[in-house]
Formats: structure tokens, C-alpha cells, sequence
């Protein structure tokens, strides 16, 4: 049998290693897969997760209460997938982690504790898929197959991060922020909000 070349055998090896996807964001990006987000997103995307979205508050105290409760009222999953909720409200930031790219900032929901209860994705990595499916306005179906929906999802997320580039997370520490996006179900792990892709994130200036 005639030997792979080893080029392709690394390449190979490589792409099954990776767990996501990063792209750059360019603001003279035409790809079909960005110019379809962009015609969604202030259009239909950001106007439904505002407006199924409760209050930071309210979903924790109703995760906290019941996590099955709280996802049949607040949260949509297709099928027996996994739970995805909307969220938002306003906090207090306690810290901008950026000790990987998957960099977060943490926030401090009242009443004031000087605790975490919600870890918002500031990038440059953002990881799930939570925007996407968090609302039930884009489906699997409206797309030719798997990889066409990924790439939905990975235009999504740098739709996302686009969104809050005026923000600078290490000076809204200590800052009132307001914010706004979706995330997965969070299981057992503390804090109950963690993973939130924001379409909308604003530091008020407000010291607290």
C-alpha cells in the first residue's frame, strides 16, 4: 500500500484536535456566512434574545430554586439537546480574567456580595453556541448540513465579539455593566450564569 505523504498525515492529526473554531473579524468581511449573520443580527438576533431574556436576578434565584423548573420556564432546548437560557441585567464587574483567550468578565449581581453570579465571554475566544441556539429563530434544517451550521455559529460569535469591541474590560472593573446574551446550560457548577455570549455589554462609568 502506498505510504501517506507526511504532510497529510499531520494535517490530519492536527484538525481532529481542534475543539473550536477562531476566526479573525474583519470589518470588510464578505464571507456568506457573516453577511447572512449581519442581516439578522440587529434585525431579529439581538431583538429576541432581549426580549425573552429575564433578569439576571430573577434566573438566579429560579435556577437556584429548581434548575428543571427554571429551564422549562426560561430556557428552549431542540429536542433532548441541551438547555440554553437568555439573560440580562446589570452588575458589578469584579474582574476581567484573561489569563487564556477564552477571557472573561466576572460580575457581581445584586444584592452585592463580592461574588461572582455571572462569567461573561469577552474573547478574543468565544466558545459554544449558545446565541445560535438559545432562541429557536435559526435551526439545523434551514441549513445545507452540519458544517454549514457551524459555520453559522462560529460568523455568530464574531458577530458577538464585534459587538463589544468598545469595551475595556480591565477599566469596567469596579464599574456598574450592563448586559445582555445567552448561554448554556450550566449543570451543577457555581456560578449558575457562566458562559454568557453577550450581544450587548456597556460599562456605565459608574465606581461602586
Amino acid at each position: 500500500m502506498k505510504a501517506m505523504p507526511v504532510a497529510v498525515v499531520l494535517f490530519a492529526g492536527l484538525s481532529a484536535c481542534v475543539p473550536w473554531t477562531v476566526r479573525p473579524i474583519q470589518d470588510g468581511d464578505t464571507s456568506k456566512g457573516n453577511s447572512d449573520v449581519n442581516s439578522i443580527w440587529d434585525s431579529k438576533l439581538v431583538p429576541a434574545i432581549l426580549k425573552s431574556a429575564p433578569d439576571a436576578r430573577t434566573l438566579l434565584d429560579a435556577l437556584a430554586a429548581s434548575p428543571d423548573a427554571a429551564a422549562q420556564k426560561y430556557g428552549h432546548r431542540e429536542g433532548s439537546g441541551e438547555w440554553y437560557f437568555t439573560v440580562k441585567g446589570t452588575g458589578r464587574a469584579l474582574k476581567a480574567d484573561t489569563t487564556s483567550r477564552n477571557g472573561l468578565l466576572l460580575v457581581d449581581i445584586a444584592p452585592f456580595d463580592g461574588k461572582a453570579d455571572v462569567w461573561i465571554h469577552i474573547g478574543p475566544v468565544i466558545r459554544g453556541s449558545a446565541l445560535r441556539d438559545a432562541t429557536g429563530i435559526i435551526r439545523f434544517n434551514d441549513f445545507a448540513n452540519q458544517i454549514a451550521f457551524a459555520d453559522a455559529n462560529n460568523a455568530i460569535n464574531d458577530r458577538a465579539l464585534k459587538s463589544i469591541a468598545g469595551i475595556e474590560p480591565e477599566k469596567a472593573v469596579g464599574h456598574t455593566v450592563e448586559f445582555a446574551g445567552a448561554f448554556g446550560s450550566a449543570g451543577s457548577g457555581s456560578p449558575a450564569i457562566r458562559g454568557v455570549i453577550p450581544v450587548q455589554l456597556r460599562d456605565d462609568g459608574v465606581q461602586r
